[in-house]
């Protein structure tokens, strides 16, 4: 469903991605928002998902040398995109982040912040997607493998043949396009969380596929370097930074473009620091918070209900089978009832059966704690979990 509003100005929120070779300062530009304040003045509270493991460790020291309080950092050290989304997801729903054990189980204990108060993100880093887009492939590497197995079962393969088939197993056409709606969906799924964040990415050279004379095909590097990762990430970011050093070893921006027009675009800034960008925020501190909820996933479904209309010509008529759900449908719209009977059903699981819900709603991307959610929509997901 399509989603309108009259034009006026809201509160602008940070949306980045950095990227270039290794030791450009990205991890060092982006750690940077731990010194950015909120509107009231008080210091951002950063969710930093370190898919490279350690990248700002070494950095905790000087930022608090600088006076930050690192109890507003709450650092997740993990390669899976379907836990980044997770993590996303928790601060888009307002929900509470529990300490992990060293088996990166959730304890019973609530991460906190400098206050003292349930930690709430005013900021997120995901540091390093190309790592991310490394392990989706690989995970669908491992999928084909499953496929070519089921093809050699058909086939009757044995031998080397079986082992050619599916250990020789790569990714298809349709897999490339998955990665590519992944990528996308996480930067969305960013914009969608409400808060201000930032992407880091090595960098790779872009290359242009050129058909020759005889039909064959043959790929050229064009000189330009581009994010390596998810394809056309940088799209949907407001502002897109790659990082070098020049002759002399001092850290460089290359400003590619900057929707905030806080620098110029295709400009180059010497010894960059974030806090350029404070006042893009101050600006706008006055204004209403306005948030687009990411449907990319839903806007597909819409898409295929459409071609199926088409198919079997009956676009433009009304769709019975919603009707049909809507007059069915025994679940009230109301955010508190649909909140009291999804606790309701919770506490009614043994303990066990708790967890094993618990680690299914993650898997979904859903909350697990309701206070703050006043999505109808998200509530209904969850209940139907517990059907």
């Amino acid at each position: 469903m399509a989603k309108a509003r009259k034009a006026s100005v809201t509160q602008s929120k940070l949306g980045m991605i950095l990227y270039g070779e290794q030791f450009t300062g990205k991890s060092t530009m982006a750690m940077q928002l731990a010194y950015f304040k909120r509107p009231d003045g008080k210091p951002f509270r950063v969710l930093y998902l370190d898919p490279e493991t350690g990248s700002i460790d070494d950095y905790l020291g000087e930022l608090e040398a600088n006076g930050v309080n690192l109890e507003n950092i709450y650092i997740v050290y993990t390669q899976s995109l379907g836990e980044v989304r997770q993590y996303i997801a928790k601060v888009k729903n307002g929900e509470d982040f529990y300490e992990l054990d060293d088996d990166g189980m959730e304890t019973d204990n609530v991460v906190l912040d400098a206050d003292g108060e349930p930690f709430r993100a005013d900021a997120i880093v995901v540091d390093g997607t190309t790592i991310l887009n490394l392990t989706a492939k690989q995970g669908l590497v491992e999928f084909s493998k499953k496929r070519n197995k089921v093809k050699a079962d058909k086939d009757g393969l044995v031998g080397d043949a079986r082992l050619v088939k599916i250990e020789g197993a790569g990714m298809e056409l349709k897999d490339y396009q998955t990665i590519n709606f992944k990528g996308q969906d996480l930067i969305l799924d960013l914009m969608a969380s409400g808060v201000h964040y930032i992407v880091t990415a090595r960098e790779a050279d872009e290359k242009k596929t050129i058909r020759q004379s005889d039909g064959t095909t043959t790929s050229v590097v064009t000189g330009r370097k581009i994010p390596d990762g998810f394809k056309g990430m940088s799209y949907n970011t407001k502002t897109e930074i790659r990082m070098f050093r020049n002759e002399d070893g001092t850290v460089c921006a290359h400003i590619k473009k900057d929707r905030t027009h806080t620098h110029a675009d295709n400009s180059i800034v010497e010894d960059p620091t974030l806090l350029d960008w404070q006042s893009v925020i101050d600006k706008t501190a006055d204004k209403k918070s306005f948030v687009v909820k990411n449907d990319l996933t839903k806007a597909v479904d819409v898409e295929q209900d459409i071609y199926s209309k088409e198919i079997l010509g009956k676009v433009g008529e009304p769709d019975m089978s919603e009707s049909d759900n809507n007059v069915s449908s025994s679940v009230s719209t109301d955010v508190e009832v649909l909140k009291k009977e999804i606790i309701a059903k919770r506490n009614a699981l043994p303990p066990m059966e708790k967890r094993a819900m618990k680690e299914k709603l993650e898997a979904a991307g859903l909350p697990t704690a309701y206070k703050n959610v006043t999505d109808v929509e998200i509530l209904k997901k969850v209940l139907e979990m517990f059907e």
